[in-house]
């Protein structure tokens, strides 16, 4: 249901930016024909990725239907909404999006990603959203102001670097009783 929700926030932000391009981007190859099937139930001028074709003036929903370019497309959006949130699946990685400097929209759902999500929704990157108008509201803020929120994503994304290695470190510590 999260693409049914995505396309309605499209439509209720439309109102007020009518040239607001959906970028929306199954995880799920098994998926793809279904979403642009989705997709032309809210408009005509939908386009795929697959299709080698690049958005133009007229497309109004592009498909992302292929693998391995999760992050170009975070890279060309303005803000990301990330999936997984709204179906109780627990959220899929904002940190991304964050990495590129985007602001980010997720739903109630994100137990996956728990920690890391207080922590850019505390630094004002990220931002929770419980229904399409909700997503719709947001997005149309983050639209017109999206610098602050992409800043703080960027910082987070920089506080957090070498989290790994440092883990990795005590653990090691840990292991040769050193703690």
């Amino acid at each position: 249901g999260e693409d049914e929700i995505a396309l309605q926030a499209w439509k209720v932000a439309r109102v007020k930016k009518p040239d607001l391009l959906l970028l929306l981007v199954p995880r799920h190859p098994e998926r793809f024909d279904s979403v642009v099937n989705l997709a032309k139930q809210f408009s005509s001028k939908v386009e795929r990725r697959s299709d080698n074709i690049s958005p133009s003036n007229s497309t109004e929903i592009w498909v992302g239907d292929s693998l391995g370019e999760m992050l170009g497309f975070y890279a060309t959006a303005d803000i990301a909404f990330v999936g997984g949130s709204f179906s109780g699946t627990g959220g899929h990685n904002p940190l991304e999006p964050a990495a590129l400097g985007k602001p980010i929209i997720m739903g109630p759902s994100r137990y996956n990603f728990a920690a890391i999500s207080a922590e850019l929704e505390a630094a004002g990157a990220l931002f929770e959203v419980k229904d399409a108008h909700g997503l719709a509201a947001r997005a149309l803020e983050l639209l017109d102001g999206p610098q602050v929120a992409a800043e703080a994503g960027l910082r987070v994304v920089q506080q957090n670097r070498g989290a790994l290695e440092r883990l990795f470190n005590r653990v090691e510590q840990h292991l040769l009783g050193q703690c």
